[in-house]
């Protein structure tokens, strides 16, 4: 018993890691297409001040999950693909506020849009009451990974 116990797990970890790769060709695809660079964060910060409006580098970088370095990098290229403004904020004169352009606004439209259909086709022919619980035991799962 003990032998097939230690097998169901691995099959566990085995469909995290399958669903992780599908997941992330699906969304390099759909980076790929939309001219950003997969793994750089650059769909979550434009979905992130689509929502908050403006930031700070700091505060986007808490927001998107990305440290303050990686986020500057972030920030320059999509502020050199004229997605992003950055601008002195009137508060503190060493900040700026980080904020879209309607080119930028666009393109955070178009990539929400396109993760909410990944999102949908996760979550196809679960019903609410699956998906529920499916939810809390992930949440368990990330728990005890923390």
């Amino acid at each position: 018993m003990k032998i097939k116990a230690e097998f169901e797990k691995q099959k566990i970890r085995r469909a995290f890691l399958e669903i992780e790769q599908l997941k992330r060709v699906r969304i390099q695809e759909l980076l790929l297409s939309l001219g950003l660079t997969p793994g750089q964060g650059q769909a979550r910060t434009l979905m992130a001040l689509l929502r908050l409006e403006s930031a700070s580098q700091r505060e986007l970088a808490e927001e998107c999950l990305l440290d303050t370095t990686t986020m500057s990098r972030t920030l320059d290229r999509l502020q050199n693909m004229e997605l992003v403004e950055r601008q002195r904020n009137p508060m503190s004169r060493r900040t700026f506020r980080v904020s879209l352009t309607e080119e930028g606004k666009k393109l955070a439209e178009k990539v929400t849009k396109e993760f909410s259909r990944i999102d949908e086709t996760i979550c196809m022919n679960f019903s609410d009451d699956e998906l529920e619980r499916l939810l809390s035991q992930l949440e368990r799962v990330r728990e005890n990974l923390r």
